[in-house]
């Protein structure tokens, strides 16, 4: 079996390690993975590095299916010449044109575009299913179904919060436009579900599965509850992390046992060590940016914690530390309560409550034995539902099941 596997994000983050170990996997399995594209991403480099198929659909930077401007010059400089100045004459006249229509005809004209593109190059390189990978809408999908292409979209994300009402609509129906509908958590699923006004017959959900063998050997360090306490989070430096309650946290205890290792970056940096600051425990917490292999930070720490807001799927993060041994204390947004079970791998607090989570640091930092019985029970938890070999074979009984129709 071909399958192909679209992207159109540029960054680097969770989705695209999902989709790398996806694809890896795949391939491991027998069949053919595809990977559609950026051009010049990481994930395209890494993809193509390991010996995977990469048609690019768009460039960094540049236009779909990497379309650059005739009327420029390999330097970017306008040529000369009377028909490249009629040329430019005729594109003035049209953006003045352009930037008088309403938003919607822009949006609704650039899709029209991408749709014909994208119907282009997957006639060129067919496959038997197509994996698009989501955070909001993707006009893949519509490419697909005008192709006849069995297609599943993957909503990495919950429905985000989008004010303008055409782009609420391009939601809805591009997402309706797919052969069936899934995430990586059945909360993650169900939004989407009410959002879209999908049925139940369309819609499912397979955990993000990781690679449990990197974690195989680790164990929480031993400590006593007089210890110094060394709490660790994953994530990208974004409001939708909830990290300004877990500083509000620190700084309402005043315990200088408690110490925070907090790996990523990302646009909110600069807020949280001012933050840090005003709670007065700059010094308690490691801002340690962007780390390729977190695990030896794992290894370092008592609990893992993760106190998001929004937007959550199913971050690998969580499974991850669980794999360690480590206790976890999440908010209770939409699929974590799934993932870290309240009472049993770790703590479940309400969303944005900063006193939920100091209450919750200061159970697991005062009383060893209940962190230990978490984290035993979340390794255990770890392996029997969020291994990636798990996660393969049900995303191939999913695509086999969506090309066979019967769902």
């Amino acid at each position: 079996m071909k399958i192909g596997f679209f992207t159109s994000i540029e960054g680097w983050g969770g989705s695209e390690t999902y989709l790398l170990s996806l694809m890896k996997g795949v391939r491991d399995a027998g069949h053919i993975p595809v990977l559609f594209g950026i051009q010049g991403t990481r994930l395209y480099n890494e993809a193509r590095n390991d010996g995977i198929e990469c048609v690019a659909w768009k460039c960094m930077g540049n236009g779909l299916d990497g379309g650059a401007r005739k009327d420029v010059d390999a330097t970017g400089q306008l040529k000369s010449g009377s028909d490249t100045m009629t040329g430019r004459g005729k594109q003035a006249a049209k953006q003045r044109i352009w930037s008088c229509l309403p938003q919607w005809v822009k949006l609704l004209s650039g899709n029209i575009r991408e749709i014909t593109n994208l119907r282009k190059i997957f006639k060129r390189y067919p496959v038997d299913i197509m994996h698009v990978s989501s955070s909001g809408y993707e006009v893949a999908g519509i490419a697909c179904w005008v192709f006849h292409i069995p297609s599943v979209v993957m909503n990495m994300i919950t429905p985000p919060y989008e004010s303008y009402w055409f782009r609420r609509w391009l939601m809805k129906f591009t997402l309706r436009a797919y052969d069936h509908v899934s995430s990586q958590s059945s909360a993650c699923t169900r939004e989407w579900m009410r959002f879209a006004g999908l049925g139940a017959e369309r819609c499912s959900y397979v955990w993000n599965g990781v690679d449990l063998s990197r974690f195989g050997d680790m164990a929480p360090t031993a400590r006593q509850a007089s210890d110094p306490f060394m709490l660790i989070s994953v994530g990208r430096l974004h409001p939708m992390k909830g990290y300004d309650y877990l500083i509000e946290a620190l700084g309402k205890l005043k315990d200088k046992r408690l110490s925070l290792i907090l790996i990523g970056s990302g646009a909110e940096e600069t807020h949280l060590k001012r933050l840090a600051i005003e709670w007065g425990v700059s010094e308690q917490i490691d801002f340690r940016g962007h780390v390729e292999d977190p695990e030896t930070y794992l290894r370092m720490s008592h609990c893992f914690v993760l106190p998001s807001v929004s937007h959550e799927s199913c971050p690998a993060v969580v499974p991850e530390a669980m794999a360690c041994g480590l206790p976890v204390i999440t908010s209770d947004f939409g699929p974590l309560p799934e993932i870290n079970i309240n009472g049993e791998t770790g703590i479940v607090v309400p969303c944005r409550s900063a006193d939920g989570l100091a209450s919750a640091i200061c159970r697991i930092a005062d009383s060893p034995q209940v962190g230990e019985e978490y984290g035993g029970a979340g390794r255990r938890r770890a392996q029997e539902q969020f291994s990636r070999q798990r996660m393969i074979s049900e995303m191939m009984r999913l695509y086999q099941r969506v090309i066979a129709g019967t769902f």
